[in-house]
């Protein structure tokens, strides 16, 4: 899976596959999910496991006012979804996009294999990243 980014749909996968884990064995899902949410909360990030291996990851630091109305209606909300699904024999993360209009399926991006939690990891905190936010640490051009 190496080289250009590879966006596969909904209907690319089978059925039971696109849906998640199983009842009869959700522990590998689980335990991937559970190793990716501890590695984005360690880099600042907000992150829930949902059910059918899915991980939401989000960073707070866009967040409005608690109690701002109007904050919580125009902030971007920088979020981002990953779905654990089985890819060419082995499991992998992929990115969950919005699809070009409302009514379009989600296109789902190969992202790395579960193995590789802390790529997995590092990845999903980029392009969840705000330049600058912080002011003190920052590296500016």
């Amino acid at each position: 899976m190496e080289g250009a980014p590879q966006i596969i749909s909904q209907s690319a996968i089978p059925n039971n596959v696109a849906e998640g884990p199983t009842a009869s064995d959700p522990q590998p899902w689980r335990d991937a999910a559970l190793a990716l949410v501890s590695e984005l909360e360690g880099r600042g990030l907000v992150a829930q496991a949902q059910g059918h291996g899915v991980v939401w990851a989000r960073n707070p630091t866009c967040d409005p006012e608690t109690g701002d109305q109007r904050g919580q209606s125009q902030s971007p909300h920088l979020q981002q979804e990953v779905l654990c699904r089985p890819l060419g024999g082995s499991l992998w993360w992929l990115w969950a996009w919005s699809g070009a209009r409302r009514d379009s399926p989600v296109e789902l991006e190969p992202l790395c294999p579960v193995s590789q939690v802390e790529t997995a990891a590092e990845r999903i905190a980029h392009v969840l990243a705000v330049p600058y936010g912080d002011g003190a640490d920052d590296e500016r051009p």
